[in-house]
């Protein structure tokens, strides 16, 4: 499903059994075809859309980055570079791209040594594997996204929205109907979603 930031209509969606790159591409491409200016585009970092054919600005939902990063340092027991990484990762909506990139360079200054410990015994293929392979690869998530987490800092006048909070609450709000309608059929379901989308498309 896509929606325009400005209006908050859904001006695109499809029912698809499995979530995939193609099909991102395909909606857009359709959407030109429509006469539809795509100024730039707020995703949750799926590969496919974070390689646009026509150049436009992709801004990756901050919010999403967060969850990638808890996801992976969400051991109880966590190291000391695991947990002052936790404390940065949650200053990145209220951050500048070179106040949140400074910390995390200072960070890794920080912890290099720890980083590249590696495990005592070799693996099947004869290599000695890094030991805290979770925060290193946080550590290159966030360096592999540098280019996506900030892009609305680069282009402000086109007000891009750095968060897919809007998609969420529509996603919501049709969980929520949804749920008042136990026991739906799987085609009256899928009726009713439809029609869901369609007033949101005015």
């Amino acid at each position: 499903m896509l929606i325009d930031s400005n209006s908050t209509n859904v001006v695109s969606h499809y029912f698809v059994r499995t979530e995939k790159a193609i099909y991102y591409q395909l909606a857009l491409n359709r959407l030109r075809e429509k006469g539809y200016i795509i100024q730039s585009i707020t995703c949750d970092g799926k590969r496919g859309l974070m390689k646009d054919l026509f150049n436009t600005p992709i801004q990756m939902c901050q919010f999403h980055m967060i969850a990638i990063v808890m996801r992976k340092l969400r051991k109880k027991h966590q190291s000391q570079a695991g947990k002052e990484l936790k404390l940065i990762i949650k200053t990145l909506t209220q951050s500048s791209k070179n106040e949140f990139y400074r910390r995390l360079h200072y960070w890794f200054i920080k912890h290099q040594t720890f980083l590249k410990e590696r495990s005592d015994k070799a693996n099947e293929k004869g290599y000695f594997p890094y030991k805290h392979r979770n925060v290193r690869g946080v550590y290159a998530s966030l360096k592999r996204y540098m280019d996506f987490i900030f892009t609305y800092e680069k282009y402000p006048e086109l007000n891009i929205e750095k968060t897919t909070n809007r998609l969420e609450g529509l996603f919501s709000e049709l969980k929520r109907k949804l749920n008042n309608h136990n026991g739906l059929t799987k085609r009256r379901k899928v009726l009713f979603i439809q029609d869901f989308l369609n007033k949101k498309s005015h």
